[in-house]
């Protein structure tokens, strides 16, 4: 893989998980996931512009296929947590918020960590095609939340976060199959 295809998403990959988008402090979540889309088709364009420039020699690919595994694993991991916090702050599928918002801090910081580990895992497993390693990382969570999951509320969320980083890190791991394959 031409290197320069890859810089683009690459420095959108950092640039986009150290300064995640949010406006006063808050994000809206159907008009950021429909500006990261247009951001993503650009970025290709972009990088396939880049690589009609200059034919890297044999050890620039291999740079170019280094850089794409660390640019997708750092956009789906770090990206993402704002990506699936979007979703589940569109309008038609946002929860009930409590009035305790130190619990809430914390419970979403964890939330955040476990997220970024599942999106990891997925991404892995995806990428060296263990599906069935793919189920267990969802059962395992499902199992560790089960009490929880009693409040309907609670469990449409928990499923709808769940599957929108399920979904992310999918498309990433088909990706980086498809494109180094």
């Amino acid at each position: 893989m031409n290197p320069l295809a890859v810089v683009p998403f690459l420095t959108w990959a950092v640039v986009s998980t150290l300064w995640p988008t949010q406006v006063d402090g808050r994000r809206h979540g159907r008009s950021l996931l429909v500006g990261e889309v247009l951001a993503l088709i650009g970025l290709a364009s972009v990088g396939y512009l880049l690589s009609l420039l200059v034919v890297p020699r044999v050890e620039g690919l291999q740079w170019g296929r280094a850089m794409l595994v660390a640019a997708v694993y750092l956009y789906v991991c770090g990206r993402g947590v704002v990506l699936v916090r979007a979703v589940l702050d569109l309008p038609a599928l946002r929860m009930r918020r409590d009035d305790d918002r130190t619990q809430g801090a914390i419970e979403v910081a964890r939330g955040r960590a476990i997220g970024v580990l599942e999106r990891a895992l997925l991404l892995t497993f995806v990428f060296f095609a263990e599906y069935g390693a793919v189920g267990f990382v969802v059962a395992a969570k499902s199992l560790a939340r089960f009490k929880a999951l009693e409040d309907r509320e609670f469990a449409e969320y928990f499923l709808i976060g769940t599957l929108a980083s399920l979904l992310l890190a999918v498309l990433g791991g088909v990706m980086l199959r498809t494109l180094l394959g």
